[in-house]
């Protein structure tokens, strides 16, 4: 699809808007046949998965994204699919031992589904940052309209569904939207092209994997904290409070889906008045649905999320002001990406991540509730975006000495360009 800019940012955030509504119904769903404490319970397993896709969007939907040209970026994505399947194995083993150290035993066949349906939305999600890449966002849209679809289908009918139901539903939905993605985009994995990008180097893409799975971990240590210290009710929580602020995670994930090929493709010169408007206009977008959540009657948020509401409502604000502060940082981190600047992008988030563990740990332990362990949430994410905008000015500073930098180009485990 190359009709232009403004039709193309469209397609790829409402791409966006279905892939998150994808993953919010199959919580929601789950969350209405669970108790309170079930669902803490399920969180923690679930939580495993988003993990391991963080990762593999980082690592392989960065490299896809940082390329500058449109065919370079699919004639890479073979590659890249093989690169997922062959690890596929690792992500299930890991996943699924996590989550029954986590939440235990008593969920297994749950957890079990998790644990198949990793690769299945890993290699999904390659599909999605592949086709944006290559300026035809609208596979995305269709793939990820087929999964809403298949999943909100027993929402509108009033099925009543087990979570084992659910999850397989979800799963099965997850394999259509996969299998339309790669037959409309006409690449499947090559397992030969995936063994030599797993070879290969690539600073930003690492940088990004390393900072994502300091926070995904650190997020999951959390809620076993607040497991721990407060009760499993309080991971759910959680999980559910962020799962509330869904579409303020869509302009997250847009953002790296969606506008790094756009900025990666403009002179550098301009990367910072591009982030500060995004970041303006995120921000935006997240205080409106924040105030639409706080005024939403009581018996609206319980048909979504059944007996986990109530907890969900006392940290809302707390996790609103936590949102719309991520939302400056994530626009920050934009220009971070697109300048190669993988040294930063960790550095960033070291500190937020000893807040977020360390501030958890002591507040949990002290007062024993589920806000206080939300407060420290919204303090890391407040350390984080001053991080990486301190970053982003230093960088801005030399450029206006040195001249614009260009973007660091991906390495090979030989220290040579990729092809």
């Amino acid at each position: 699809m190359r009709s232009g800019t403004g039709v193309f940012r469209v397609v790829t955030l409402s791409d966006q808007a279905m892939s998150s509504a994808s993953n919010i119904l199959a919580v929601v769903l789950v969350a209405r046949t669970l108790s309170a404490d079930q669902f803490g319970t399920f969180a923690l397993g679930y939580t495993m998965l988003t993990v391991v896709l963080g990762l593999s969007r980082s690592y392989f939907g960065t490299r896809v994204s940082l390329v500058k040209d449109r065919d370079a970026a699919r004639a890479v994505t073979p590659g890249l699919l093989g690169a997922v399947a062959i690890l596929s194995p690792l992500a299930m083993i890991v996943v699924l031992v996590a989550s029954l150290l986590a939440a235990g035993t008593e969920s297994w066949r749950v957890l079990a589904v998790v644990a198949v349906a990793t690769p299945v939305v890993c290699l999904q999600d390659i599909v999605r940052f592949a086709s944006v890449a290559a300026g035809r966002p609208l596979v995305a849209l269709m793939s990820d309209m087929l999964w809403v679809a298949l999943m909100a289908a027993p929402l509108i009918l009033g099925l009543a569904l087990s979570e084992a139901q659910v999850m397989t539903i979800w799963l099965g939905s997850g394999v259509a939207a996969l299998v339309v993605g790669l037959a409309s985009f006409r690449v499947f994995p090559r397992i030969r092209d995936g063994l030599a990008q797993l070879r290969q180097r690539h600073r930003v893409g690492e940088s990004v994997t390393y900072s994502v799975l300091l926070g995904s971990l650190s997020f999951f240590l959390v809620l076993l904290l607040a497991s721990r210290f407060v009760g499993t009710e309080a991971a759910g929580s959680l999980r559910g409070a962020s799962t509330a602020l869904g579409p303020v995670s869509v302009l997250f994930a847009y953002a790296g889906i969606g506008l790094i090929p756009v900025l990666v493709r403009r002179p550098r010169s301009l990367d910072l008045r591009f982030c500060a408007l995004t970041s303006l206009a995120m921000a935006s977008l997240a205080a409106v649905w924040g105030v639409i959540l706080l005024v939403i009657p009581a018996s609206v948020g319980f048909v979504f999320f059944g007996a986990s509401w109530a907890g969900i409502r006392e940290i809302l604000p707390w996790t609103i002001v936590e949102y719309i502060i991520g939302c400056a940082a994530v626009a920050g981190l934009l220009g971070l990406k697109v300048r190669g600047c993988s040294r930063q992008i960790v550095l960033s988030k070291v500190p937020s991540v000893v807040v977020m563990v360390g501030g958890t740990a002591i507040v949990t332990a002290v007062w024993g509730t589920v806000w206080a362990a939300a407060a420290v949430l919204t303090l890391a994410s407040l350390v984080l975006c001053v991080g990486i905008w301190i970053y982003l000015f230093m960088g801005s500073s030399q450029e206006g000495d040195q001249g614009p930098q260009p973007v660091e180009a991906p390495f090979t485990e030989h220290g040579g360009p990729i092809a």
